[in-house]
């Protein structure tokens, strides 16, 4: 299930996640950590944005929502594709908490598979 622990700089939590997904895992609970970071998303836009994938061959799965743009520019760099589902289960199913900045906890659940975010 591969649980992450995302810390600050000060050593507080960020955020914490995990998913089951076999080799998938570690692409997945990225690709979320990467949402967040990188591209300013909160937990749930993270956890719905499509995904990618590949194990080392020459294709890179890839669920049906990825832009055009991005798999233009895929293809350009030699890459083989291979069209997934819209939401496809294989992709893992994340379920994560972030902490707010306030020290409110943001849930996330992985519209993949049943799951949801509930806080007490």
């Amino acid at each position: 299930m591969s649980p992450t622990i995302v810390l600050k700089e000060d050593g507080s939590p960020f955020m914490v996640l995990g998913s089951p997904g076999a080799t998938k895992i570690i692409t997945t609970v990225t690709q979320i950590i990467s949402n967040v970071i990188d591209f300013d998303m909160d937990m749930q836009e993270a956890i719905d944005a499509p995904r990618i994938f590949n194990n080392a061959t020459s294709a890179i799965s890839y669920e049906s929502r990825l832009s055009e743009e991005t798999m233009k520019k895929l293809e350009e760099l030699g890459n083989t594709l291979d069209m997934s589902d819209e939401f496809n289960r294989s992709f893992g199913s994340v379920n994560a908490v972030m902490y707010g900045e306030d020290g409110t906890l943001l849930g996330g659940a992985d519209p993949r598979r049943d799951g949801k975010a509930l806080g007490y």
